[in-house]
């Protein structure tokens, strides 16, 4: 019997390798799951015309965000912190210097995730020992079973669709005037490195009642019709199939190989049960935190320093040239609706990727949550500032970017190991991130925007969950390192295949290839 831990993106991607090519697979999970009395009110929201929606309900999906200039601290899923619960109990941390979590929810991160997608660049994977050209029939695959809003543009001379099947979504007014101008300006902007279109979203076109988008902006709350892909969704098309089981409340602690088997040794959450399974192979899809803290913890590699790799995150408010007026009324979805690429050396060797977001409620009540009482003063003011506001979420090439160090702290007293996590400077990615803000004010006039620059804000390494590489696939792997098909030196049945092996984390989005790698490793499995 083959196992998977974890029910996260990469752990449904490999389960359906497998599974196809008709190995019985056991996926073993925490498996925490969104409260029941939330799920009711979701699966009637679901099956209801959007005109039919109660309005106390959609209010209570809201339950718990609170907008700042700064963004939002935490997002939450339909209004619940499950996709965070018990990571301390389980995959405990000290943070210094870093934001960076965890997840033992049935579907893991892929509750909370903005659906951007995009594949990665041959150049940006220049140091991986696979090519690109070995991961696009993975990319695929992937697309095959997950849904993809996407339309044909410029962005596909870099950045190939891999699917035939895809449909556009609506893109709101103030977007549609930003990619009309710079369509407008295309030659000097590509000129100076700029590639850009419309963005790429995994979300499905209808969901199972045969509803579509409701255009509701409810998106960055949960979509009430699931249309944003969550892996969760693929795990229930797993369990119809004979040579999958689904096993939930399982920690897994450890992993111990022998010539014939690996042993997993872990704990029930609901009663701490020791629980045992003996696996001819083992497929680790836990997150980078918990799949590293797993090896480490397995190969009793307490206090080593690995390096946590990062994309460095910052958020840059533009402003518009002109505004597009009724725009708070406007019915459209809130997730990006933009990418641009720069390519440009004197900045990184690597691309910079930009993901644009129209209006959302967010930016009004934090607005409101600044001005307090004296909103109401501001409000016509706050309106015509909103209807010219556009957001972008910036990446850059780990390369550039601060790292993580990372090592387990042995358990004691009779408690478990503990991860210790610091953030390294990021100074040269800061001054990247300026000069990424000057290249864009550079070209105001072709962007009709202006960055305004004084808003903006620089993550902490981690903070915007593009993080992996703490044992890292080589042609020739070192000690707590991998080689090609994710597995640790020191083991041969046992694969990691999340982020946590890859080389480097490009600026492009990430839950995409950690999919396509995920699936390439299983699919490769009688190979091994």
């Amino acid at each position: 019997m083959i196992y998977v831990i974890g029910s996260g993106p990469a752990g449904v991607s490999s389960s359906v390798a497998l599974v196809r090519k008709g190995h019985d697979v056991t996926m073993l999970d925490a498996g925490i799951e969104l409260e029941a009395e939330r799920r009711q009110m979701l699966e009637e929201l679901t099956v209801q015309k959007a005109t039919d929606w109660d309005a106390v309900t959609l209010e209570r999906l809201k339950d718990n965000m609170r907008p700042t200039a700064e963004g939002v601290s935490l997002k939450y899923s339909y209004g619940s912190d499950f996709p965070y619960r018990e990571t301390e109990a389980y995959v405990p941390r000290e943070l210094r210097n870093a934001a960076i979590f965890s997840s033992l929810a049935q579907g893991g991160l892929s509750n909370v995730w903005g659906a951007a997608i995009l594949p990665y660049a041959a150049d940006d994977m220049s140091d991986w020992p696979l090519t690109l050209e070995e991961l696009g029939p993975h990319y695929r695959s992937v697309l095959s079973f997950m849904g993809l809003a996407a339309v044909r543009d410029d962005l596909e001379s870099q950045f190939p669709l891999y699917s035939d099947n895809y449909a556009a979504m609506r893109t709101c007014e103030q977007i549609k005037d930003f990619l009309g101008d710079l369509g407008n300006n295309r030659k000097q902007l590509q000129a100076d490195g700029f590639l850009f279109g419309s963005s790429r979203l995994a979300v499905y076109s209808r969901n199972r009642n045969n509803h579509e988008c409701a255009t509701c902006g409810l998106c960055l709350y949960g979509c009430p019709y699931g249309l944003i892909y969550n892996s969760a969704q693929t795990l229930e098309e797993l369990r119809q199939h004979s040579n999958f089981t689904y096993v939930k409340d399982v920690i897994v602690q450890k992993l111990e190989e022998s010539v014939d088997y690996v042993k997993v040794i872990g704990l029930r959450r609901t009663n701490s049960e020791l629980v045992t399974f003996n696996a001819s192979r083992v497929y680790v899809a836990a997150g980078v935190l918990s799949s590293t803290k797993l090896v480490l913890d397995s190969l009793e590699a307490y206090d080593q320093t690995l390096t946590l790799k990062d994309s460095q995150y910052f958020m840059l408010p533009l402003l518009r040239y002109r505004g597009v007026p009724r725009v708070i009324n406007e019915e459209l979805h809130t997730l990006a609706q933009a990418f641009i690429e720069i390519s440009d050396k004197s900045l990184s060797e690597k691309t910079v990727h930009l993901q644009i977001y129209g209006y959302n409620d967010l930016y009004r009540k934090s607005l409101e949550n600044s001005f307090g009482h004296f909103y109401p003063l501001f409000r016509f003011a706050s309106n015509t500032f909103l209807s010219r506001f556009l957001l972008v979420q910036g990446y850059l090439h780990s390369d550039v970017s601060a790292t993580i160090s990372l090592k387990l702290r042995a358990p004691e007293n009779g408690a478990q190991s503990k991860l210790i996590l610091e953030g390294g400077n990021n100074g040269d990615g800061q001054k990247i991130v300026r000069r990424v803000v000057t290249k864009l004010a550079e070209n105001k006039n072709q962007l009709r925007a202006v960055p305004l620059k004084y808003l903006m804000t620089i993550g902490k390494p981690g903070q915007g969950n593009h993080s992996g590489g703490s044992l890292p696939m080589r042609a020739r792997p070192g000690p707590l390192e991998t080689d090609v098909a994710g597995r640790p030196s020191g083991f041969r049945r046992v694969h990691v295949v999340d982020s946590s092996v890859f080389p480097s984390i490009p600026a492009t989005t990430i839950t995409l290839t950690i999919m396509a790698n995920a699936h390439r490793i299983a699919a490769a499995h009688n190979h091994y």
